[in-house]
């Protein structure tokens, strides 16, 4: 049994996650040819903005992470 609960599964190829702690987690598809996933832990602000704004803050997060894959050194490749 997985210690993460999926909260949203989107189409544009993330998906947000809270962790046993209660951490919330974003992983996202990236790239173009070579596709890979990262994963970025949601910080306090992140996690208040979802809280207030649902999945189309989640839509907008993921959007940034695709655009920048590194997220600010934040995010980690999922193997």
């Amino acid at each position: 049994m997985s210690d993460e609960e999926v909260l949203l599964q989107s189409p544009l190829l993330y998906r947000l996650l809270r962790d046993r702690s209660g951490a919330l987690l974003m992983e996202v598809v990236v790239g173009g040819i070579a596709m890979s996933m990262v994963r970025v832990r949601l910080n306090a602000e992140e996690t208040a903005a979802y809280a207030r704004e649902g999945q189309a803050f989640a839509d907008r997060l993921a959007k940034a992470i695709m655009a920048d894959p590194p997220f600010g050194g934040r995010a980690v490749d999922v193997p």
